[in-house]
């Protein structure tokens, strides 16, 4: 090969390996260009995961004033028992094992989660109001960024509170939202695998 046929070789080469790389930013993965100061919906577009416990469950609805709703809240961790049977337990979270659970947010503004088997276990939609707070479907989340960490705090209305409480053992809007949230605790980004 003469040296005008290596230099228009290489010169071919860096062209497609610079056209691979352009649509490969341009296909990449949402997390990929979230938005690093944590504002806007591009910061929440992705997958969150992390290892739930029943106990920061049951504490989480404790630290709202929700604790009655924990045998209606904890079925996850219990498929085999009713809430009354839970309810009686001296510790209902006794033989818990925590599981992985996930949440997603789609660019288009779909919601999702992901049980531990990553079947999906929730769907909606989302709507980012402002740098702190989100609205999915009719509950309403401060949440924050930071770095690869989302975290969710649910802000329950009176009217929401009001229903949980008349009937503690029947899903409920704010026992899904702390479910949702698991305040106190944050959410890592992990992989999208086809669901962002």
């Amino acid at each position: 090969m003469t040296r005008m046929g290596s230099l228009r070789r290489r010169a071919t080469v860096h062209a497609t390996v610079g056209a691979l790389v352009a649509a490969a930013v341009l296909l990449a993965p949402a997390e990929a260009t979230a938005d690093p100061t944590g504002s806007g919906t591009a910061a929440v577009v992705g997958r969150w995961q992390q290892s739930r416990t029943c106990d920061e469950l049951v504490a989480g609805l404790d630290s709202l004033g929700l604790g009655s709703l924990a045998p209606g809240v904890v079925g996850d961790y219990f498929p085999d028992q009713s809430p009354a049977q839970l309810a009686a337990k001296p510790d209902i979270c006794s033989g818990a094992v925590p599981q992985l659970h996930s949440h997603f947010f789609t660019t288009s503004g779909s919601f999702g989660s992901l049980d531990q088997f990553k079947n999906q276990v929730d769907d909606g939609s989302y709507v980012v109001v402002d740098a702190d707070t989100i609205v999915i479907g009719d509950a309403t989340f401060d949440y924050s960024v930071r770095a690869s960490h989302l975290t969710l705090t649910p802000v329950i209305t009176e009217q929401q509170r009001h229903e949980a409480l008349a009937h503690p053992w029947d899903f409920t809007t704010a026992g899904w939202m702390v479910a949702v949230a698991a305040p106190g605790t944050t959410w890592g980004r992990v992989a999208c695998q086809g669901w962002c």
